[in-house]
């Protein structure tokens, strides 16, 4: 089993595990998508990639946040095969230097981890078995 973290979890031997880096705020929602639809989404995909086998786990980010310190903590203090980074990021012009910084950190504190990018919360999984 892989173990994938949107933030951290403990690394078992059998498993890899994987990190999901997601948002607390997403003020560019497409029309008709409210904050809990997300919401049940992380869960969704979250309990997806666990019942596939992989130890996964969420680190949220606050879009008004730039201060990464609990992110590279987090990465210094853990060891993830895979961090994901969600579209909801990636694909958002408001979220460009926050998406540049992200994978400043990522690359700094997590060398060894393969990173992730899906297309849509709904392909998580086909992500990252893409590289895990």
């Amino acid at each position: 089993m892989s173990s994938l973290w949107f933030v951290l979890v403990e690394i078992l031997v059998s498993f890899k595990q994987v990190l999901l880096s997601s948002l607390t705020i997403q003020p560019e929602l497409a029309k008709g998508v409210i904050k809990q639809m997300v919401e049940q989404g992380k869960k969704a995909i979250l309990e997806k990639l666990i019942s596939i086998g992989f130890d996964a786990g969420i680190f949220v980010t606050d879009t008004g946040d730039t201060d990464l310190s609990k992110l590279a903590k987090q990465l210094n203090e853990n060891r993830y095969d895979g961090i994901v980074i969600g579209n909801g990021i990636r694909s958002q012009a408001s979220n460009f230097i926050l998406f540049e910084q992200i994978i400043n950190v990522v690359h700094a504190n997590a060398p060894a981890s393969k990173i992730i990018f899906n297309s849509l919360p709904t392909n998580t999984d086909e992500a990252v078995k893409r590289w895990l």
